[in-house]
């Protein structure tokens, strides 16, 4: 095998289709979608616990201002907002933690749940009884920096943003406009609730901004990630020489483990010590390329990005390795142990009919074990490497 080149398209390929691209372009990375549905998860259940907290600290905050009326210890129509929006939030929580949750959908409905609780912040904030000489004055409400935080820790398109955002804020004055209708705020002209509220509706533009900005990020992560054809998605592990990855082909509909060095790896060596590094990872690569055995790993592409990272991409493996099958089930049966050897021994045969000689250690030999018992070997601890 020659040296490793940089890899990338030729001038005569077939270009990818564009609405594939700009998806792939516009999208986060899977991981940090997984991890934006994760504090989507933990917001939920903190706000269901401001809801319970903030009626309990509302309660005694009015008993002390009206030195102990105790007409406030009654239940009030808030409580029951205050109960749906806790049932709500609640509710959310346990449907994001159970199961594997498409991370896109979540943020979506985390956008339907922010405008849910705007609406039940504008009751809130406009549900009692205001005196008549009350000035509208311009405020920036709880809405507005729920809009703001939703865009910096929950982030999302900044179209959907923009339209989600521009609904919340909208809830103050729709529960304006129900105080009048019931009979406890005249505020004057229906005009006053743009002249109250219109700060919120500046800091939807600041959300959009803030989600531009995080949009932006994730796309330069994207593009950081990716390794020839293959786009790094989750982290797998992480080892002495190197990461491997889950990563996605760009145009096939099949997933691979990506291994690779990062430069700083090889920067930390010096001299000799980074040049054997280097060396190592490629004899690593060519090894696992000559295995033909259905028991070993199956090597699909080998090269260095234009940043200098080394990679390998190889077969995804579906299974367990043998560590964990012990640790999990306990020790096997004779005939399945026979079973897992007869197809180890196969894969280590592969080793000695090749043109190379390769020393391994049977202490660093890691097996896979699929759900059928298919053995496959997956890594060998290279300590010699020549031509026989």
């Amino acid at each position: 095998m020659t040296d490793p080149q940089l890899i990338g398209p030729g001038s005569s390929s077939t270009p990818a289709d564009p609405d594939i691209s700009r998806d792939r372009v516009r999208s986060l990375p899977y991981d940090l979608l997984k991890e934006a549905s994760r504090r989507l998860e933990i917001m939920s259940l903190i706000a269901a616990s401001l809801w319970v907290l903030g009626t309990i600290g509302d309660r005694i905050a009015l008993l002390a201002m009206t030195r102990g009326d105790r007409t406030w210890l009654r239940p009030q129509a808030t409580d029951v907002i205050a109960g749906i929006s806790v049932v709500a939030s609640l509710a959310l929580f346990f449907y994001i933690r159970r199961g594997d949750r498409d991370p896109k959908f979540i943020l979506d409905l985390g956008q339907v749940y922010m405008v849910l609780m705007a609406f039940a912040l504008g009751l809130l904030i406009h549900w009692f009884r205001v005196p008549k000489e009350w000035p509208v004055s311009p405020m920036i409400s709880w809405i507005g920096a729920v809009v703001l935080m939703s865009a910096a820790i929950v982030p999302n398109s900044p179209m959907k943003t923009l339209v989600a955002g521009l609904i919340a804020v909208s809830m103050n004055p729709i529960a304006m406009l129900i105080a009048k209708a019931r009979g406890t705020w005249d505020f004057g002209p229906v005009s006053n609730v743009l002249v109250m509220h219109y700060p919120d509706y500046l800091m939807v533009g600041v959300a959009v901004v803030i989600s531009r900005v995080v949009m932006r990020l994730g796309q330069k992560v994207t593009k950081a990630r990716e390794m020839g054809s293959y786009r790094l998605v989750t982290r797998l592990g992480k080892g002495g020489m190197g990461e491997v990855w889950r990563a996605r082909h760009h145009m096939l509909a099949r997933d691979a483990a990506i291994k690779l060095i990062q430069p700083d790896v090889l920067s930390r060596k010096s001299g000799n010590s980074a040049v054997l590094l280097r060396r190592r990872f490629e004899q690593e690569a060519k090894a696992t390329a000559l295995l033909r055995s259905p028991h070993s790993v199956e090597l699909y592409d080998f090269g260095v990005t234009k940043d200098g990272v080394f990679y390998y991409v190889m077969e995804l493996l579906d299974g367990i390795d043998l560590e964990t099958l012990i640790k999990r089930f306990g020790p096997q049966p004779l005939a399945r142990v026979v079973n897992i050897l007869r197809q180890v021994c196969r894969s280590l045969a592969d080793l000695t009919v090749t043109a190379w000689f390769i020393a391994t250690s049977s202490r660093r030999i890691s097996s896979f074990a699929g759900w059928e018992t298919n053995m496959t070997l997956r890594k060998f601890s290279i300590s010699a490497w020549s031509k026989s």
